[in-house]
């Protein structure tokens, strides 16, 4: 059972840990925020190959008293002394897990900022409950366990000790890291400062510099979470919120935009004619996303300019609902972790944090526990790109959080894991949320499309889309069918608040997670 169904609290996580701990603190009397905070720390010990304090974090915060929702970005620029030509002369693109690959780790400033803004709970009570566990230990689940797995060939030394000092562990096994569970404590009681000024810092920029990386500790110290403005959209009478450039939040705006211009057809999403249009409106969101996505404080765009009826019925316009005429796009890999809570006063807060890659860089930070992303990687290093390497400059992001609200307030919070694939969840499940009135679990639950792949660009189908393939393979589209439930689709979760008030709230039977609501 993934889904939790209740009036006042709600929550919902990758991990059932995590989710339980956002449950404790709501009915402590802490806030949304505070909840999604103890819940991210968690997943810090729990999915240590999903994310923890050196990846980067956004977030959405829906205000009942003032009916807004506020963004927040945390996401780290590459070091001062990045050098995109002496990469480029040695790379046609960054290496991945590399000291390379890694900037400036923005969670913990997220966290900072977050709960500087909306937070109830004194900010040292948030982090024990996951110290605690980093401690004592906690059962393997089979996702990470063989995440790790594939890791255990590139992680470096420090890596081994703190997460895999035996080797890897089997789904069950006890996994400790006290390393870890001192670093959260020394969060909790210091502060954001101790980690970005202190000796964690210092530590950092040791272990990269070491390995050809470009952050350094004066690149930590200068580096602050800031509140942004949120993009938005309308799709069948609802305000759908995103978290803007750099995130990639815009493609499902644009996504929604265009698919807006066609009625449904079918009794259900799963219809191949819908299921054509809805890929055909991803691949034309994806062309503008890859070609000027960039860093908007380095490449200024008015994005919600693109969301207007007249660039977006261009678009539209070149749909063919009989016959692809765009191809499906190259995908990489991304590995995350998404989770959402509801508060008692009507409060809810969206939040995405990651890695990147699994595990991203493969390196960890000696004596603290904390493995760091490798976000880096996905810079260009043409020149001419938008999204080309600078120092000081944040990459284009695949991390990104969605909040529904109409005339009534708050209707819902939700997200995925998937890198590139995330834009693509949350459209199907938008559409079959708000154009075929499913429930949240039902809409999560079923079977899905990725268009593109890392290796092959092809349109992938869940198990239970396969009936389509042929009409797919007609209209012009690469077809590949996988098994039910893939781990490549996704794992998403979502709270929806219905009129009457009800909170349902559901993770995506595809990975660890629950529901959990009173």
């Amino acid at each position: 059972m993934y889904e939790a169904i209740g009036y006042r609290h709600a929550a919902a996580t990758a991990h059932p840990l995590a989710t339980m701990a956002a449950a404790r603190i709501l009915r402590q009397g802490g806030s949304a925020v505070d909840a999604a905070i103890a819940a991210n720390a968690m997943l810090a010990v729990t999915q240590p190959d999903a994310c923890g304090p050196g990846g980067d974090l956004f977030a959405l915060v829906y205000s009942a008293a003032e009916g807004e929702v506020q963004a927040y970005a945390s996401a780290g620029p590459a070091g001062a002394n990045a050098d995109r030509e002496a990469l480029r002369r040695r790379f046609r693109r960054i290496p991945p897990r590399s000291a390379m690959a890694v900037t400036v780790p923005g969670a913990v400033r997220g966290w900072e900022l977050l709960h500087r803004r909306h937070g109830s709970l004194p900010w040292q009570d948030l982090f024990e409950p996951a110290a605690d566990v980093a401690e004592r230990g906690h059962p393997v689940t089979r996702k990470v366990s063989a995440s790790l797995v594939t890791a255990e060939g590139f992680v470096d030394a420090a890596f081994r000790a703190a997460w895999l000092p035996t080797g890897v562990p089997q789904p069950g096994d006890l996994l400790r890291n006290p390393d870890l569970a001192a670093t959260l404590r020394r969060i909790g009681a210091e502060g954001a400062d101790w980690f970005y000024r202190g000796p964690f810092a210092k530590a950092l920029e040791r272990v990269l510099e070491a390995g050809g990386g470009f952050v350094t500790a004066k690149d930590m110290a200068d580096f602050l979470a800031e509140e942004v403005t949120p993009l938005e959209a309308r799709y069948r009478g609802r305000t759908v919120t995103v978290t803007p450039p750099p995130s990639q939040g815009v493609a499902l705006l644009l996504g929604l935009r265009v698919l807006e211009g066609f009625s449904p057809s079918g009794e259900s999403f799963e219809n191949p004619r819908w299921l054509h249009l809805t890929v055909e409106a991803k691949r034309r969101a994806f062309l503008l996303r890859d070609s000027l996505l960039a860093d908007p404080r380095a490449v200024p765009r008015d994005w919600q300019r693109l969301l207007e009826d007249a660039p977006v019925a261009l678009q539209r316009a070149d749909i063919d609902e009989s016959r692809s005429r765009r191809p499906s796009q190259t995908l990489l890999p991304g590995d995350t972790t998404f989770l959402c809570t509801m508060d008692g006063d009507g409060n809810a807060c969206a939040l995405i944090q990651s890695l990147y890659m699994g595990v991203g860089s493969g390196i960890l930070v000696p004596g603290y526990g904390v493995q760091l992303q490798n976000r880096g990687c996905y810079f260009s290093l043409d020149e001419g790109h938008p999204n080309a390497l600078q120092p000081g400059k944040r990459t284009a992001h695949t991390l990104m959080a969605s909040i529904v609200t109409d005339e009534g307030g708050l209707r819902a919070a939700l997200g995925t894991m998937g890198g590139d694939g995330q834009p693509q969840t949350l459209l199907q499940v938008l559409s079959r949320l708000y154009d075929y009135g499913q429930d949240v679990d039902d809409a999560i639950a079923a079977p899905r499309w990725l268009d593109g792949g890392e290796a092959e660009p092809v349109l992938q189908l869940e198990e239970g889309l396969s009936t389509f393939a042929t009409d797919l393979r007609a209209r012009g589209h690469e077809v590949r069918v996988l098994g039910p439930r893939m781990h490549a689709m996704g794992h998403a979760q979502g709270i929806v608040r219905r009129e009457d008030g009800l909170l349902r709230a559901t993770a995506d039977p595809r990975g660890d997670g629950i529901g959990w609501a009173e």
